[in-house]
């Protein structure tokens, strides 16, 4: 009986899944946001060094935009996935209130 309310293929299970995903894909965002942010505070010595020799030094190809975009869409899925999470978690307190 318990494994049917939390065992995997529940609206539990799955919500608690999607959840998860939600919050490492935020926070593979966040590492390319923050690699992005440290590529474009170089410091003078690594720029004069990279002038000396005549290369560039390498930056990463992120679009910020994108990447916010992204985290935003990301944190209106986790939101949501939250909210349905949350009123699953209700109704079986209800029911178990009801039945007690």
């Amino acid at each position: 009986m318990i494994r049917s309310l939390w065992g995997s293929g529940t609206n539990i299970h799955l919500l608690k899944g999607g959840l998860e995903e939600q919050a490492a894909t935020q926070r593979a965002i966040a590492r390319r946001v923050a690699a992005a942010s440290e590529a474009s505070t170089s410091s003078f010595g690594t720029v004069l060094e990279a002038a000396a020799t005549g290369r560039t030094p390498a930056k990463p190809e992120i679009d910020l935009q994108v990447e916010m975009a992204s985290l935003a869409e990301t944190q209106l899925r986790y939101e949501a996935s939250a909210k349905l999470l949350s009123g699953a978690y209700d109704k079986l307190r209800l029911a178990i209130r009801d039945r007690g």
